[in-house]
Order: structure tokens, then C-alpha cells, then sequence
């Protein structure tokens, strides 16, 4: 017996505020009120509402006691409310959360790891499926079996040579890989000629966060090793989730194993893909203008060199004026300038025409997006 939650995707999301990001969907009820939640492995909560959509719901909110640990988000709690989540029902109060104002966000919070930890699911990150088993399927010789740890967020300890590798399974965000800074270092070092984007986003902990982005023709992790998977540096909040953190797995590299979770033994069960990977969205631009942090204004250009941006002379550090004459100064108050990656992500070809402000000096540049990461792209050497 089973049953399966179909899973819509959406451009934005709030834990993992960055390119295109899909989503697995929860509907459910507050105080009879139809909302949908985000599911999020990597979330270490069983259920959080945003501040905003608490206000809206008409919830009384006891804000954070206190100040959060570096890598941390803190919550605050609403008062008792009555929870329909599927066919579960509860009387409870809720975590919340303060989203910055100016992030775009579908859902009206996050339904974490805790919640479903108990149960016995599959994963399709291609057909954005959940499906839930009343009893664990049974698997052949070629998949990889994984312990899953008791820890708040969805943990795997990958099986090898007189080791284990700890790895946490993030459905609430669209990146492949993210590596443990160290490994990260090493990797790059070994892989001197693949090509590289940036990536921007906003993550709970970690806050606005500017990464380089690359693609892996294979990477292994002990007995598992996935094929052309996108790869990157993971950030504080992920490096500090488990003292024995190795990686994070998002959708993109979902995309490249079969997933099964017997939560309820502590057992998963990994199967690599052969198949040719999907296109994968991702900066074309080569740069990414962001603010220095959640309180300024200026957004400041990160820029790759080589990438088209770098190629029309825009440099780090120069402030983003216009997009095709859009004000992107307003993006606090201005609904139509973010997300600024629809932009950065367009189709390779697109033409970008940037106001951007060096010093005192204005000008406009006209960047051709390009296809940088493959699979759209010819393989490297290495």
C-alpha cells in the first residue's frame, strides 16, 4: 500500500533563497485555513511558519528569546493553533520565523525532517514525487545501503574504505553537491579546468551567501559516486549541522541517484542513475550582484573571470543601477526586481543590457548570456 504527494515547483524558495529552485509540497490547514508548506530534509525543526504568514493567519507571535549561535536561526513560537497536516491533526503551537521582507516565498513555512522521520519513503527529485510505503520495499545488489543517523535533519553515513561519509539529504534546495570547505579546496585543486558560475542565496544560519559554482563528471563519496552532478562550497550553517559533515545533496544531485528512506529501521537505500542528466539552470551571466549583507543597500557585483560578465568589463565591487531599465536600487520596495536570477538564468543567447556605477562613473554594457556548466556545455579536460 502507498500513497504519493505530487510536488509543484516554484522560481523562489525561502531556506534556499537562490536560482531556480524546486519544491516538494505539503498542503495542509491552519485554523481551517488552507496553506501550503515546503518540505525540507535539511530543515531540523518538524514545522515552521514565517512571521508574515503567522500575522496574516491571525496568530499571536512570542517573538526569539534570544540571540542564535553563529551557523543558527532563531524562532519564536505562535500561540496554540489547530494543524491539519494530511490526515493528522494536532492542537499546537508552531515555530516561526522572520523571512526578510523583500525574499519571495510561495509557501507559509517549512515542514522539516522531524516530521516524516518515522516513515518509510521513496524520493523522485525528476518526477518531484514523495511516495510513502507501509512496509520497506525490497532492493537488488547494485543499490548502495546507507545508515540514516537520529540527528534533527536528514542524515546519511555513507559506507567506505575503513570509514564512513556523512552526508545530509536537503530537499529545500535546487543546488547538486555542496562540499565541506576542506574537501571543496581539494576538489578544486584537482579540477583546474572546469568551467565556473556563481551562485547567490539567502539560507537561515548562514544568511546571504556568494559561492562559486562548478560541475563534476563524477564524484565519489565513498561506495556512491554520481556522474555529472553540479558542485559547490557548502556555507557555516551547513558545515555546522553535524561535526562529521562531509556534504549536502540538493535536488540537482537527487536528480542523479534513486532514493529510498526506511526511517523507521534508520536505514536508506542509494542507486546512482546512468541516464544522461536533464539540463541543468543555472548563472550564465558569470557574476552576481548581491548585498553585503541584509542591512545595505548598494547590490555589488561578484564577478568569475573568463565568464561573460568579466569579458564586457564589468569587475567585483561594481554597484548594480539598471537590468534593460528596470531600477535595480529599488529592490527593496520594487516587487519587480527580484528574483535578480530570472535574469542571470535566462537562455544562453540572451542579451542583458547592465547600468552599472564604478566610483563616479556610469555606464551600460550588453552581455551575452552563455552556456557554462554542463550538461549544456562540452566537457573539460578534467
Amino acid at each position: 500500500m502507498k500513497t504519493s504527494l505530487t510536488i509543484i515547483s516554484v522560481l523562489v524558495s525561502s531556506f534556499w533563497a537562490g536560482a531556480i529552485d524546486e519544491r516538494i509540497w505539503v498542503d495542509a490547514k491552519i485554523n481551517g485555513h488552507p496553506v501550503q508548506f515546503a518540505f525540507d530534509t535539511g530543515f531540523g525543526l518538524p514545522i515552521a511558519i514565517f512571521t508574515s504568514e503567522a500575522r496574516k493567519l491571525g496568530l499571536k507571535i512570542t517573538p526569539p528569546s534570544h540571540e542564535p549561535d553563529p551557523g543558527k536561526a532563531a524562532f519564536g513560537t505562535t500561540e496554540p493553533c489547530d494543524l491539519d497536516l494530511g490526515t493528522t491533526n494536532f492542537h499546537t503551537t508552531v515555530f516561526t520565523y522572520d523571512l526578510p521582507d523583500y525574499l519571495k516565498e510561495k509557501a507559509v513555512g517549512i515542514v522539516g525532517w522531524p516530521a516524516v522521520s518515522e516513515n518509510i519513503f521513496s524520493l523522485d527529485a525528476i518526477r518531484q514525487e514523495m511516495v510513502f510505503f507501509k512496509d520497506a520495499p525490497k532492493v537488488d545488489k547494485p543499490w548502495v545501503k546507507v545508515n540514516v543517523t537520529t540527528n534533527t535533519q536528514l542524515t546519511l553515513e555513507i559506507p567506505g574504505p575503513g570509514r564512513t561519509y556523512t552526508v545530509l539529504l536537503d530537499t529545500g534546495k535546487g543546488a547538486g553537491v555542496t562540499l565541506h570547505p576542506k574537501r571543496w579546496q581539494e576538489w578544486k585543486l584537482a579540477h583546474t579546468n572546469q568551467p565556473v558560475t556563481l551562485e547567490a542565496y539567502f539560507m537561515p544560519g548562514a544568511g546571504l551567501v556568494v559561492r562559486e559554482e562548478s560541475f563534476a563528471h563524477e564524484l565519489t563519496l565513498g561506495a556512491l559516486t554520481l556522474t555529472e552532478v553540479p558542485v559547490m562550497e557548502a556555507n557555516q550553517a551547513e558545515t555546522t549541522s553535524d561535526d562529521h559533515f562531509e556534504a549536502a545533496f540538493g535536488l540537482a544531485a537527487m536528480k542523479r541517484m534513486e532514493i529510498i528512506i526506511d526511517g523507521k529501521h534508520g536505514i536508506g537505500y542509494l542507486r546512482p542513475r546512468q541516464t544522461s542528466p536533464q539540463p541543468y539552470e543555472h548563472n550564465r551571466l558569470g557574476a552576481v550582484f548581491a548585498p553585503k549583507d541584509l542591512q545595505s543597500e548598494n547590490l555589488v557585483a561578484h564577478v568569475v573571470p573568463g565568464g561573460p560578465a568579466f569579458a564586457v568589463g564589468i569587475r567585483d565591487n561594481d554597484l548594480l543601477m539598471k537590468i534593460r531599465g528596470l531600477d535595480t536600487t529599488k529592490w527593496r520596495t520594487d516587487p519587480n526586481v527580484l528574483p535578480l536570477s530570472r535574469f542571470w538564468n535566462s537562455p544562453a543567447g540572451s542579451i542583458l543590457e547592465l547600468t552599472v556605477k564604478r566610483g563616479e562613473n556610469i555606464f551600460k554594457v550588453d552581455v551575452v548570456l552563455e552556456n557554462i556548466l554542463p550538461p549544456d556545455t562540452a566537457k573539460r579536460s578534467n
